[in-house]
């Protein structure tokens, strides 16, 4: 134990600076979540937005003009979705808003109910505003479903009396907390995916560490001690995580203060930053075990926290990606980090624990390998 706080000592003495790229690191996160999940306003009431109306049942009609009488967007229909993609790469709609096929008879059989699609281009603000009030409109005739008893017919008759207010079932209103949610956890996962590059910053400083010590000679001389290469490996490890804490704690603080709503329980936020911490700790002592030059172990460090970011899914969906890409993501740790951020905000049933323990057995995996390269060195110096 003392040996490897004498590790973790010599580590933060050599590279304190980390300290205030940690501290910088954290308020980025509180720059960027209060950037990309609080910057709205109630100006989207007045935007244009496509409907696509696969449904064309009263349900789907009730809605579209909840959209336009009640909260007063610009309503368009009527066009192919390849029409209104173009219209939306040329900024002339704010969103195209699919209603899918079957919407009633599944509302009204008590079947699962296939969620509206929205779809935006970098307006993550408005596409938060429209699903909150699609959510809020769905929740109301819910209880009219289920009031209809299975019959069409009747829920058809509910729901305009529900559009005229003569039996006191009111729409739902959509509130400021609920779009705050949705705007937050939109931030969160935007930031997550940025995180999961930005944190390499350690990779990086440990990998150069390790590389100078094996130039230098410190790898050498641990070998006329009674120290274990595992000592040197947790004692390194030990002040990673601790620095890497730093800007989970700015970070998830801000939440707290911010009382925000990111879809998943802060304990399980502070496990992702952390088990993620590791996880880079592996990667960079696997690299610079391996590539022994300070050039080397930058790029290869660094180019594999690029790579497995874009193949992970960090920046966009894999679902947009071609069949074999979307197999392939699944073997880095980015992929599972991502998944467990969507499964736990956009699915009501998703179990997050198989990603959390995915997680949890590549930094072990990582940290073990690390250490056997590392024994390994240390016998070939001999």
């Amino acid at each position: 134990m003392k040996n490897i706080v004498t590790f973790f000592d010599m580590s933060l003495k050599r590279n304190w600076f980390s300290i205030i790229l940690a501290i910088a690191l954290g308020v980025l996160l509180c720059v960027m979540q209060e950037s990309f999940g609080s910057n709205f306003n109630t100006a989207f009431r007045e935007m244009k937005v496509a409907i696509i109306d696969q449904d064309k049942s009263a349900l789907s009609k009730q809605l579209i003009s909840y959209l336009k009488e009640e909260i007063g967007m610009q309503i368009d229909t009527g066009k192919s979705y390849e029409a209104y993609s173009n219209e939306l790469l040329n900024r002339e709609l704010s969103a195209i808003i699919e209603i899918n096929k079957n919407l009633q008879n599944d509302l009204v059989a008590q079947r699962t109910i296939v969620p509206i699609q929205v779809t935006t281009i970098n307006n993550y603000a408005n596409e938060a505003f429209i699903k909150a009030y699609i959510e809020v409109y769905m929740e109301s005739v819910e209880v009219l479903g289920a009031t209809s008893g299975g019959d069409s017919k009747r829920f058809e008759i509910l729901i305009e009396e529900m559009q005229a207010g003569h039996h006191g079932l009111e729409l739902i209103s959509a509130s400021e907390t609920m779009i705050e949610r949705y705007t937050a956890g939109i931030g969160f996962k935007l930031t997550q995916g940025f995180y999961l590059n930005f944190i390499f910053y350690i990779g990086l400083i440990i990998g150069l560490m390790i590389v100078t010590d094996h130039v230098e000679g410190t790898l050498r001389r641990i070998q006329s001690t009674p120290m274990r290469p595992m000592e040197y490996i947790l004692g390194i490890a030990l002040y990673a995580l601790i620095v890497g804490s730093i800007s989970a704690v700015i970070y998830i603080g801000y939440l707290g203060f911010k009382q925000s709503d990111v879809g998943l329980p802060f304990w399980m936020v502070a496990y992702l930053l952390l088990v993620f911490v590791l996880i880079v700790i592996g990667i960079s002592m696997i690299c610079s075990f391996i590539v022994k030059t300070k050039v080397g172990v930058v790029f290869s460090i660094y180019g594999a926290g690029c790579m497995a970011a874009i193949l992970g899914g960090a920046y966009f969906e894999t679902n947009m990606a071609p069949e074999f890409m979307r197999s392939l993501a699944k073997i880095v740790p980015h992929y599972w980090y991502m998944e467990c951020i969507r499964g736990m905000q956009e699915r009501g049933s998703y179990n997050p624990m198989g990603a959390l323990i995915i997680l949890g057995l590549y930094a072990l995996f990582f940290m073990l390998l690390g250490t056997v390269l590392f024994n390994k060195q240390l016998t070939t110096n001999e």
